[in-house]
């Protein structure tokens, strides 16, 4: 089965293409700026042609939902419910801080992925592996907790952290050890394909005409909207 996984939920997307267990190719999408909207479509199409394949061949697309930038994740929803829709492809919308644990270096049994969230807190969730399908799997929801509460629970019971939300509140855990290596805190639309590959055999698919983003919190300008 061919994939087209799709990661823009921050600054560093990124696109790949997998058959069944294979990546055929990963692109970034920061080589011609930060701009998801005028990007997206062009690496795209040179992904395809540089592996000889039509939109057409593409079995499924997963994306990455969220959590992550409001504007990106919504680039990037978009873009995938169209594709699907466009040339008859399944759908998948993968959790982002999923597919960033299953980046974790062998041998983490567990793991915590944080997201910035703004105001001094982060989006968060705790990843447990597991052997039979080869992936990490959420133990909860993803939720937004102040960095100081995660910083005082991972450290207490010794979990391994990872995710975006380390560039900026790294230097906060005590211990540099229970952080896994910075080249592994992005998500990569790779991880996004493997996650796809097992949403797709488990039918956990989702629908091109209703699918959204996963926010959880609201954008700041909404928030203002809704106290005027």
């Amino acid at each position: 089965m061919l994939i087209l996984a799709v990661d823009t939920s921050g600054l560093e997307g990124s696109i790949a293409v997998s058959d069944d267990r294979r990546i055929l190719e990963e692109r970034s999408l920061i080589a011609e700026g930060r701009r998801h909207a005028q990007t997206l479509v062009l690496q795209v199409d040179r992904i395809l042609k540089s592996l000889q394949l039509a939109p057409q061949d593409i079995d499924a697309v997963a994306v990455s939902v969220g959590p992550g930038s409001f504007t990106g994740l919504r680039v990037g929803v978009v873009f995938a419910k169209t594709f699907a829709w466009a040339n008859a492809a399944k759908l998948v919308a993968v959790d982002t801080l999923r597919a960033v644990a299953q980046q974790t270096a062998d041998g983490i049994q567990n793991i915590a992925v944080i997201s910035d969230a703004q105001r001094s807190e982060v989006f968060v969730n705790e990843y447990s592996w597991a052997p039979a399908s080869e992936s990490f799997v959420a133990d909860g929801e993803i939720r937004i907790e102040a960095i100081a509460t995660v910083v005082a629970q991972t450290a207490e019971r010794g979990v391994h952290v990872t995710g975006p939300g380390l560039a900026k509140f790294g230097d906060q855990f005590p211990d540099s050890s229970l952080l896994v290596d910075s080249s592994l805190w992005i998500p990569g639309a790779a991880a996004v394909a493997q996650i796809g590959r097992l949403m797709l055999a488990d039918d956990q698919l989702a629908d091109p005409n209703t699918l959204e983003p996963l926010y959880i919190r609201r954008s700041y300008a909404d928030e203002k909207v809704a106290k005027s």
